[in-house]
């Protein structure tokens, strides 16, 4: 029974087959003439004039009928009919075949036609494939072909349904036998695969259907693999941009706990690992940053926040924030921060650099401008005291032309534009160079400067008189702030592939507030006395990037009433 029914059906389907077959190879030829048409009645110039001689034509060389359609669905020619017939032939827009080609450039169908009294096959397509508004051109033929086809194989069908019936019996279930088998290896790969095993693969032998189910599960999981990858790949990528910022990334969910943060977040805040799944303020005590997140999953637009962390050195970071939407609802929140404590730390070194430099220069310059209208006033006409008024304008104008010599040679040093020449410098030839610089008013304030250089003290890799400049500025505080009767000693010690210079005194030392800050332009520790000793404030500074340029570092220690030590270190020659 089954073995019949299936021979019925197998007769059924071969006989459909036949007939698609047929019919598609004969619709493939009349769509290839279709185009050979509509290519030549594009080349007429005024085809619509005549279309109808053109059909005809085009009929009898293809051997099919031909019908000529403008783009409102109007016949202009057609093989078949005569211009009286033209005149009566119904609007063709509603035919499927001439909608498809003016909507998709080609249709077909097939159908009675009453016209010819035949089952026809109809293949249209647009005159230009580009423009639709030049009508459409029809092929047509009748359908025989494939009803003698059809005819032809239906003997060998049913002898052949026959002689399925009786092997059937026998053979059948070796037939279906391995189909299954083949399903359910299927079966298995494709549970594999969704287990996430992406490398299970089908055996793609056999019949055809099978293996093309097999090629199209292995195609599916290939595909998987490669989506896979690619996934892969962009999260490693992302992951390896997040971890190469400075700044710190932070993405939560709705609720505000962290989905993705990278490693500047958890060195900015000093976060407890894992981050990942836990709220900010578990992984961090910054109650800030926590209120900061909850703000930007509430607010329409990217917000800015500025948060101070505490602890031994105080940071700021600048926080910018912004809600995910997605679909309308919010997802998520991006948090992007930047430390910018050193930006805060120069704005104020700026700020208070304005502030130094214009009391600086307005101090001698109100000097020079209150004793000069005293003398332009009367006091030339008193030889006495007009001489020490032009001394106090000297002195001054002196002290204005020092502060901005130093201005313009930090300002040079800083930006590079200093001509440093490097090569090997004698220690012992620059310490005595400086200290003879100095030596005068070291003996003004009963101050003794020893000098105490190991005798291996191998030669330096510097500039000359930028060295110098550095030991005798470093001297020059020296005897400034060391009470009368101090004691002041350089000496120079060799080091690992370098040379230690070290400027020593007795005098009142600096406070450990002020440390790390006596190395900023105008920066003093009591603020008159350098002004009271004819400094400009900026010897510090100088000596810090003249050393830096060359090479080297400069360091300070200092307690209160016990003097204080610099140390140069420099590349040995």
């Amino acid at each position: 029974m089954v073995a019949g029914l299936s021979s019925f059906l197998a007769a059924i389907f071969l006989n459909r087959a036949v007939e698609r077959r047929v019919t598609g190879q004969i619709a493939a030829k009349l769509e290839q003439e279709a185009r050979l048409a509509g290519d030549l009645l594009r080349s007429e110039p005024d085809f619509e004039g005549s279309a109808d001689p053109l059909a005809d034509r085009l009929g009898r060389d293809l051997g099919v009928r031909v019908t000529v359609i403008d783009a409102s669905g109007l016949v202009l020619g057609d093989t078949d009919l005569d211009d009286s017939g033209l005149r009566a032939v119904e609007n063709h827009a509603g035919r499927p075949e001439v909608a498809d080609a003016v909507r998709s450039g080609t249709g077909r169908a097939s159908r009675h036609s009453g016209t010819v009294a035949a089952d026809m096959l109809y293949v249209a397509a647009r005159i230009d494939p580009r423009d639709p508004s030049r009508g459409v051109v029809r092929l047509a033929v009748p359908l025989t072909e494939v009803r003698e086809a059809q005819r032809e194989i239906l003997a060998p069908i049913l002898t052949g349904a026959l002689l399925s019936i009786l092997v059937a019996a026998g053979l059948g279930w070796l037939v279906a036998r391995n189909p299954a088998r083949r399903l359910e290896a299927m079966s298995r790969a494709a549970s594999a695969v969704a287990a996430g095993r992406t490398g299970a693969r089908a055996a793609t032998g056999g019949d055809r259907e099978i293996a093309l189910l097999a090629r199209s599960l292995n195609r599916m999981a290939d595909e998987l693999e490669q989506r896979l990858l690619l996934l892969e790949r962009e999260r490693s990528q992302l992951r390896t941009v997040l971890e190469g910022m400075v700044e710190g990334v932070v993405l939560t969910d709705p609720t505000g706990r962290i989905l993705v943060a990278n490693e500047a977040f958890r060195r900015i805040f000093n976060a407890q690992l894992p981050v990942e799944g836990r709220l900010p303020l578990e992984t961090a005590r910054v109650p800030a940053m926590q209120e900061a997140i909850e703000a930007a999953l509430g607010a329409d637009e990217a917000l800015t926040r500025e948060i101070a962390l505490g602890g031994a050195q105080e940071k700021v970071i600048q926080a910018s924030l912004a809600a995910i939407q997605e679909s309308g609802q919010t997802i998520g929140a991006v948090a992007v921060f930047h430390d910018v404590t050193e930006l805060k730390r120069l704005e104020r070194v700026r700020r208070e650099f304005v502030a130094n430099v214009s009391h600086e220069l307005r101090t001698p310059l109100t000097a020079i401008k209150g004793y000069a209208e005293t003398l332009r006033d009367g006091g030339l006409r008193d030889p006495e005291t007009a001489a020490e008024f032009v001394q106090v304008i000297h002195r001054h104008a002196e002290r204005l032309r020092a502060l901005i010599e130093d201005l313009l040679d930090l300002a040079s040093v800083e930006q590079g534009q200093a001509r440093i020449e490097l090569g090997p410098v004698s220690v012992r030839d620059v310490v005595t160079q400086a200290e003879a610089v100095t030596r005068a008013d070291a003996a003004e304030r009963r101050h003794a400067i020893t000098v105490d250089l190991s005798a291996d003290l191998p030669g330096v890799l510097a500039d000359r008189d930028r060295l110098a400049q550095v030991l005798i500025n470093l001297l020059d505080n020296a005897v400034k702030f060391t009470p009368p009767g101090g004691r002041i000693e350089v000496s120079g010690r060799r080091g690992e592939g370098r040379v230690v210079i070290a400027v020593r005194d007795n005098g009142v030392g600096i406070p450990p507030e002020d440390i790390g800050r006596i190395f900023e332009r105008f920066y003093r520790v009591g603020r008159a006395r350098d002004r009271r000793d004819g400094g400009t404030g900026l010897g510090l500074a100088i000596a810090k990037h003249l050393t830096q340029a060359m090479g080297g570092t400069i360091e300070v220690e200092s307690l209160p009433g016990s003097g204080t030590t610099f140390r140069v270190t420099l590349p040995a020659a």
